[in-house]
């Protein structure tokens, strides 16, 4: 080892000794495995073949006592193939995978089974106009499928059914499934549904990857019968502890403290009540997002290392040895990750804690990474398909980047005379004195440290770039520690004296509270969050290299190179300092300020090539998103417009999940504006959302828009006016300014017809012409309405046309496409369990249809030599 260098000020830096990780090749070879299985394919018998023949030839030069090198080699395949064939083994469907009964198409069945996931609320959305019909209310669970019936006979069964019954949790929560009960669900079997938009979350590899073969739905709670109660004893108990739980936290005095602190310590954020679409919840929710705060909603691996804090201090406090800390930490971990219902980033995160207890009792806790990479292979092998969960790799991230960069984070910020970061370790330890400069120290070093590595995945992940995330935790952390603290607690100590509990309830309700203050108040600072389109992998890979070159730059021979244009090692013993300056002929050091100009020089890059690409002409998206209606217009000058911004009334939040995914799958960063078509829920429900991810500023709407037989009208006008948004009437005649050579022009409402008693023949109907071809989009004119725009406008040509009312009218729309000429039509509707088939008149007349329910997104261009259509589910496209 070389001997350590004097500094310029004689003091002598420390030399980090390399220590011998040996799990840490393992942990890589492992997820490659599985990353492996997942893209290469192949059965669990093809690579457990693999396995055998690496070990075979680990084997053969072990016994010719071949060096340490030779043989991690086939070592390294041999846990490579163990790793995909575990993966394989989960992913691939068994003879009587219960799956396989919905593979000719969806059908009633009835499925019985053990609850795994006990029942929980959906998110629906949250705006306030919303009706009071709770059209969107979903309960789910997850059960362990052991038989299936099928038109009167009985078959075995494996695997998990995800479970959707459309009501909310019954008002006596004991008559609802539990975890570990057996039930009896009936209702319509089906696959899981493939994405219908670009960009949009694959929900069908998602399910496969977790084990989930096929997804049940049910109208009523009187189709899940419990069979037998506590049928799995384990997961009876685990459901029994959590519900204790959460009785415990009912000592609280505030709904808000209890709804906070439930969400945050045990994940129940259904206890937020967003099931009933309430402002108050939706409010909270929105801040935690936008700052970039979320994780603190839902149990995670923060969580579980904030309770083993806790046990900790604890522990320091009362003069406990490590050793019994240690035990204490992992009993008490493991109780919490019952309480949460074995949450799947609990149960990651207890592994992780248990290992590292572990190793602190027998006196390894310096071998951090191993540990860390021992939790990784534990999980991978009990649950492979997590790889792929954002909250697996979000948690590990963020661990790997408080061991390696809270060291450089905190030489910047807090450097000490005569010290080189450099040769900083990784993982130093805690110091010996606490107080309370230390804690504020360590807490803003370890948030920045999370917030630099979270904060491009999240943009990867999620589109949200929260700049307030790494100060929002700082000023977070105290808080939620003392929530967490408050809370264990009222749940351990409050338990026997329920007087003692109802004092100590006072703590955690009073924290929650501040949270919840703390947060809201961020989310109001303005531009504190921004929406990105486009931020992908590669450029995530770019970012973290960034980080790793300041980490690692000496140890990459970053600093210096010598006039050969070697780099000088950290042993170069010819170096009088550990950063000599350049001299002539020689490199030039990677400092901080050209690593910053390598940054900025990647973000100006990330700017020039990212976003929106404006088409050659006039380029129109329908989105599927059931039977609603959501159109995005591009034009070639660069505005996006939307028309209608609206879904199913069961497809809760459409906006979020289809309709951003698409703008963002096109570069759209920005709506210049939104045109409503009339005052329909399935029109304009997910406006809200938009306006939050696009910052729509303009939203025009039909003179028929205000009725007065309707309040909901009111309602969003009022929303999009309290949000900065003008509201302005377009009707018959008007034309859109700003559009280039495009023409946009209303052709409808007019007359008599459009004021009628039916709102849907008072649509806005928009013609977009580029000189010559036109599309022209319909809203939910009637055929009265439909006869009224023919005699209006007599010359009305189109090219492409959106079928008015997802697929209605008949006749009177076979009449309008002959009036227009028009080759090419779209209806935006959801395709049903049996489909109808489209009209045969449209072979007849030579048009071209097309079925969001069927095909997905459905993308129509005009171009001069006539028009383009691609659908996404399918593939195909059709000139007209």
């Amino acid at each position: 080892m070389t001997a350590p260098r004097p500094t310029a000020n004689g003091l002598v830096p420390t030399k980090p000794v390399r220590r011998y990780e040996p799990l840490v090749p393992a942990a890589v070879a492992l997820a490659a495995g599985v990353l492996a299985g997942e893209w290469l394919g192949g059965s669990m018998g093809l690579w457990c073949l693999v396995a055998v023949a690496a070990a075979a030839v680990w084997a053969v030069l072990r016994w010719r006592r071949a060096g340490p090198t030779v043989l991690l080699v086939p070592l390294l395949l041999l846990v490579f193939a163990t790793g995909a064939a575990r993966y394989r083994s989960e992913v691939d469907p068994a003879p009587d995978d219960v799956g396989r009964l919905a593979s000719g198409g969806s059908r009633i069945t009835t499925v019985e089974g053990v609850v795994v996931r006990s029942p929980h609320p959906s998110r629906p959305p949250t705006d306030v106009f919303l009706p009071s019909t709770p059209y969107y209310i979903r309960t789910k669970m997850t059960v362990a499928a052991h038989r299936a019936q099928v038109e009167g006979t009985w078959y075995p069964a494996c695997g998990r059914v995800y479970v959707s019954v459309r009501e909310p949790m019954p008002e006596n929560a004991a008559d609802a499934p539990r975890l570990g009960d057996r039930v009896r669900v009936t209702g319509r079997l089906s696959r899981a549904m493939t994405p219908a938009n670009p960009g949009a979350f694959d929900e069908a590899t998602y399910f496969r990857r977790q084990g989930v073969r096929a997804c049940l739905s049910t109208d009523h709670w009187e189709a899940a019968r419990v069979v037998e109660a506590g049928a799995d004893p384990f997961r009876a108990a685990v459901g029994a502890m959590g519900r204790w739980a959460v009785r415990r936290f009912e000592a609280m005095p505030s709904r808000e403290g209890r709804a906070v602190a439930s969400a945050i310590v045990l994940g129940r954020r259904d206890l937020l009540r967003f099931d009933m679409g309430e402002a108050e919840g939706g409010d909270i929710e929105r801040a935690f997002i936008v700052t970039g705060t979320a994780h603190f909603l839902a149990v995670s691996g923060f969580s579980v290392g904030l309770a083993a804090g806790v046990v900790l201090l604890a522990g320091r406090l009362i003069g406990l040895g490590p050793k019994p800390t240690a035990v204490l930490v992992a009993l008490v971990i493991g109780g919490y990750a019952m309480m949460t219902e074995l949450k799947a980033p609990v149960v990651r995160a207890t592994i992780l804690v248990w290992i590292l207890c572990l190793a602190w009792a027998i006196g390894r806790e310096r071998l951090r990474l191993t540990s860390l990479a021992a939790a990784v292979m534990a999980i991978l092998l009990v649950r492979p398909g997590d790889l792929f969960a954002t909250s697996f790799q979000l948690s590990f991230a963020v661990v790997l980047g408080m061991f390696w960069l809270a060291v450089k984070i905190e030489s910047v910020l807090f450097p000490r005379p005569g010290a080189d970061d450099d040769l900083a370790e990784p993982d130093p330890e805690p110091p010996s004195r606490w107080g309370v400069g230390t804690y504020l120290k360590e807490t803003v070093v370890l948030s920045l440290a999370a917030g630099l590595v979270a904060v491009p995945l999240a943009a990867n992940r999620f589109h949200l770039v929260g700049w307030l995330a790494p100060l929002a935790s700082v000023a977070l952390a105290p808080l939620v520690f003392l929530l967490v603290a408050g809370s264990m607690a009222l749940v351990i100590l409050g338990a026997p004296a329920p007087w003692l509990g109802d004092l100590l309830a006072a703590v955690p309700d009073g924290m929650a509270r501040a949270v919840t203050g703390v947060v809201s108040a961020l989310a109001r600072v303005p531009g504190g969050h921004l929406y990105v389109a486009e931020y992908s992998g590669g450029w995530l890979l770019v970012t973290y290299g960034l980080l790793a070159a300041w980490v690692w730059r000496k140890r990459l021979r970053l600093n210096t190179l010598s006039p050969g244009g070697r780099g000088q090692g950290e042993g170069d013993q010819h170096s009088p300092s550990p950063h000599p300056s350049p001299t002539k002929g020689e490199g030039v050091i990677l400092s901080r300020r050209r690593l910053a100009i390598a940054a900025l020089a990647a973000a100006a890059v990330f700017l020039w090539t990212g976003g929106h690409r404006s088409p050659r002409g006039v380029r129109a998206t329908v989105v599927a998103v059931g039977s609603g209606n959501t159109n995005l217009v591009e034009l070639p000058n660069g505005r996006n417009l939307l028309y209608d911004a609206g879904s199913a009334l069961s497809y809760a939040r459409a906006g979020e999940g289809a309709t951003a995914p698409t703008l963002w799958s096109r570069g759209v960063e920005r709506l210049d504006a939104v045109f409503i078509s009339h005052a329909h829920f399935d029109h304009f429900k997910d406006v809200l959302s938009l306006v939050e991810r696009f910052g729509v500023r303009q939203v025009f709407v039909p003179p028929t828009f205000l009725r007065r037989r309707l309040s909901v009208d009111d309602a969003v006008v009022e929303e999009l006016l309290a949000r900065g948004v003008a509201v302005t009437y377009f009707a018959a005649g008007d034309t859109l300014a700003g559009a280039g050579r495009i023409r946009v022009r209303g052709v409808w409402p007019r007359d008599d017809v459009a004021f009628d008693d039916d709102i849907n023949n008072g649509s806005l109907v928009l013609a977009v012409d580029d000189g010559s071809r036109t599309l022209l989009l319909t809203g939910d004119i009637e055929p009265p309405a439909i006869a009224g725009l023919m005699r209006a406008e007599p010359d009305l040509r189109a090219d492409a046309v959106l079928w008015p009312h997802h697929g209605h009218g008949g006749e009177a729309v076979r009449s309008l496409l002959r009036h227009t000429g028009a080759r090419v039509a779209v209806i935006s509707a959801a395709s049903g369990w049996d489909p109808e088939p489209l009209p045969a008149w449209l072979d007849e007349d030579g048009v071209t249809c097309y079925h969001t329910g069927r095909d997905g997104a459905v993308t129509v261009e005009l171009a001069a030599e006539g028009v383009r259509a691609a659908t996404f589910r399918r593939r195909t496209q059709a000139g007209g």
